[in-house]
């Protein structure tokens, strides 16, 4: 294996031209220094004995050149270079250097230097890109069209009540008519203490949720009579106030689901509200529909429906 590791190391670092030249100089060596001691040694000797060496290795030279075609020459280079790098245990350098070659565009046309094009741009880092490779950003990019996002114009809503029996709900109306709702479903209340240079959280509770309502409303005004039916049974006109089991509200928000059936374990609130307020904007200069706006609050934090 060391003549073939010693061609194999004279074709990667000089190429096929390279090697025979130097095979022919070393070749030839023994050869002239006979002629030029034959010729008695002198500086005409050396001149002499030189000029014949040199014609002899053009050539050989010539030769090469008349029967190994350059594009044989060229594969022979590169793949004497591709064994020297497998010898050594670098499969990357061997791969690289046969696709910066371009032999196998020349198999397989568009193959051998786009490859190698695209394996610089999919691996280089691009300041396009924030700094990360075009790989990377794909990745990231599947990763993410993989996930199903959440859409806010995707809800169900839910708003029942025990008042009158029960015959007082339209859940159906209220899902149908609702364009907006705003709410914050935690709130955590504290106070903050100084001790010395420090701060201390000291946490006092749950806030009770305030949740807003944008609703679009029929001729009747099925809404905004439901909503003052509500408003009557908690706060009557002759000044006494209801219990809550009359005038208490469930409104259940799914959420990425706009009806029962498609529910597929979307995220969901509930609670308890009592009617606050309703605004109503009615204006002549304006040809649109009414849009009713309801606030409700939280009942007592620690009941559930």
């Amino acid at each position: 294996m060391s003549l073939y590791n010693n061609i194999a190391e004279s074709l990667s670092s000089s190429g096929l031209l390279g090697s025979i030249r130097s095979g022919l100089n070393a070749a030839l060596g023994g050869v002239t220094d006979s002629a030029t001691q034959a010729l008695g040694g002198g500086k005409l000797a050396q001149t002499v004995v030189g000029m014949g060496k040199s014609a002899a290795v053009n050539a050989g030279m010539n030769a090469v050149n008349k029967h190994i075609p350059i594009q044989a020459q060229r594969a022979i280079n590169v793949g004497a270079g591709a064994v020297g790098d497998l010898m050594n245990g670098d499969w990357n350098s061997a791969g690289l250097r046969v696709l910066d070659s371009g032999l196998l565009n020349e198999l397989l046309p568009g193959f051998g230097g786009g490859v190698a094009s695209q394996v610089a741009y999919w691996g280089a880092a691009t300041p396009l890109l924030g700094g990360i490779s075009a790989s990377e950003a794909k990745r990231i990019y599947d990763q993410v069209r993989n996930e199903r996002l959440a859409k806010k114009n995707l809800w169900l809503l839910e708003v029942t009540s025990r008042l009158g029996g029960g015959g007082m709900n339209m859940p159906d109306r209220f899902n149908l008519f609702a364009t907006e709702v705003e709410y914050a479903p935690f709130i955590v209340a504290g106070d903050k203490h100084r001790v010395g240079g420090a701060v201390i959280d000291a946490v006092q509770g749950a806030e009770p949720v305030e949740l807003r309502m944008t609703t679009l409303d029929d001729q009747a005004g099925s809404l905004k009579k439901w909503f003052a039916a509500h408003h009557g049974a908690a706060a009557p006109r002759d000044g006494t106030v209801g219990v809550p089991d009359s005038f208490a509200i469930t409104i259940r928000v799914v959420h990425s689901f706009i009806t029962a059936e498609s529910n597929r374990g979307g995220y969901e609130d509930i609670g308890l509200f009592r009617p606050v307020n309703l605004d109503v904007s009615l204006s002549r200069r304006e040809d649109g529909l009414q849009e009713v706006q309801m606030t409700f609050s939280q009942l007592d934090t620690f009941m559930r429906p």
